[in-house]
């Protein structure tokens, strides 16, 4: 019986990144992280809150921590009022249907990285990832540089 406990267990489900809720609900929104508290951001970044504790399956407090480390009270409130919008406004609904699909739909896509020391991690696909996320990081800071 013990030795069952030990038994490989399947793989999770890909939890779906910040950055990917975070950038479906800014590119139909707008901004969802910034200081202040102005309706529009404030708004988006509820919406964003709410698709990442039920689409991403993250805690409060973890939500919080990427939103500019607010309170996990902050984000359950936050959570809550998109709730109550989608019953009562079939717009707001309407919204976070389509973002759902749309965050799922870009997932599906996306190929998980298998964890290091894994038999299917090579030394030539670690070099391969890394030179992915090395191109990635340049693009970034090549874009914000004069």
């Amino acid at each position: 019986m013990a030795a069952s406990s030990f038994a490989p267990r399947p793989s999770a489900a890909r939890r779906i990144a910040f950055a990917e809720i975070d950038a479906a609900v800014a590119a139909r929104l707008g901004a969802t992280r910034g200081l202040g508290n102005s309706q529009p951001a404030c708004f988006n970044r509820q919406v964003a809150m709410y698709l990442a504790k039920h689409i991403g399956n993250w805690s409060p407090k973890t939500i919080g921590r990427y939103y500019g480390g607010r309170d996990h009270s902050t984000v359950c409130y936050g959570i809550q009022r998109i709730e109550s919008l989608r019953e009562s406004d079939p717009d707001v609904d309407a919204l976070i249907a389509n973002l759902k699909s749309t965050i799922l739909t870009a997932g599906a896509c996306a190929v998980a990285v298998p964890k290091v020391g894994s038999p299917l991690l090579q030394t030539s696909d670690l070099e391969d990832w890394a030179d992915l996320v090395a191109e990635r990081i340049f693009r970034r800071f090549s874009d914000k540089l004069p």
